[in-house]
């Protein structure tokens, strides 16, 4: 018997239950493995999960490791994955991508949670204010962005203009709330049937609360996905006007050309990392300048 989007509780079969102490105290060390690597692949082993030291450019669509052409990003790897068996094909690990500013070339890391999700949906990005602060998205579409509902200065919510609805369904307050929580913000992203979390930083790490936290966001998403699966509409048939709804289908699924098309705004990161850069050159100018002055005198 076949199930159908809107008759699931959930679209994300999340591992229960998670043995946590192998992160605070990893039952054997690995003297090839870095301390905080020990602590997460020990987790993995405790859990039956599959746990790799590093990578190179990853298979994903999201943009984190794409840019706006599709193209893998400069020198894109990922480290510490840890990748949990199920019919979630959930992943999680640090991806960190290079760029250049006048002939110097700077890194920018992400950690990331990604799961194939069971059924198709439209593109959806969610961008919270407390992740943006740290470090913008690589990319955004050119669609006007709404605010998270019931939490407008949270973050803004980008999808196509047919699917606001479902949008709204999917990004409850509750949801909104969880990914600009202060303590470890998410952005959000669901491209080519793949869900991702980003983190700015790493989020692969020895600490059993960021992991709980990931599990509970992806919770909450999951249990969100199914809830508006009702409300998604039908592919709009051709010739139809692409902003305006169709009627709804008895199986929602999303059409193949309902990606959301992307412009990397790596001018952004481009921009504050040059400024940092240049001020923490400054700051070390002033520093020598004034050593010198005090040992060489006036």
């Amino acid at each position: 018997m076949t199930v159908t989007a809107h008759e699931q509780d959930s679209w994300i079969a999340l591992p229960a239950p998670v043995a946590y102490d192998a992160l605070v105290d990893p039952p054997h060390r690995d003297p090839k493995l870095k301390p905080d690597a020990q602590a997460v692949s020990a987790f993995a082993a405790a859990n039956g999960w599959q746990y790799f030291v590093g990578a190179g450019p990853q298979p994903f669509p999201g943009m984190v490791f794409r840019d706006d052409r599709g193209r893998i990003r400069q020198l894109q790897r990922a480290g510490d994955i840890v990748r949990v068996h199920g019919t979630a094909a959930l992943e999680v690990g640090n991806s960190a991508s290079s760029f250049t500013v006048n002939l110097n070339q700077f890194s920018v890391e992400w950690g990331y949670a990604a799961v194939r999700l069971p059924f198709a949906t439209p593109g959806l990005i969610v961008e919270t204010g407390r992740a943006r602060a740290e470090t913008p998205l690589p990319a955004l579409p050119e669609v006007a962005p709404v605010p998270i509902a019931g939490a407008p200065g949270a973050g803004s919510v980008y999808v196509a203009p047919p699917y606001a609805d479902w949008a709204a369904a999917v990004v409850t307050p509750e949801l909104g709330a969880l990914l600009a929580d202060d303590s470890l913000a998410f952005d959000l992203e669901i491209v080519d049937g793949w869900l991702f979390l980003y983190h700015p930083g790493r989020l692969s790490v020895p600490d059993p609360a960021v992991w709980r936290r990931v599990f509970a966001v992806l919770d909450v998403v999951g249990r969100s996905l199914a809830t508006a699966a009702s409300v998604l509409p039908a592919p709009p048939v051709d010739g139809a006007s692409p902003t305006a709804p169709a009627a709804p289908a008895a199986e929602p699924v999303a059409p193949s050309g309902a990606a959301l098309p992307v412009r990397d705004r790596s001018s952004d990161v481009t921009r504050k990392t040059t400024l940092t850069s240049y001020g923490i050159a400054g700051g070390v100018f002033v520093v020598l300048a004034a050593t010198a002055f005090l040992f060489v005198g006036r």
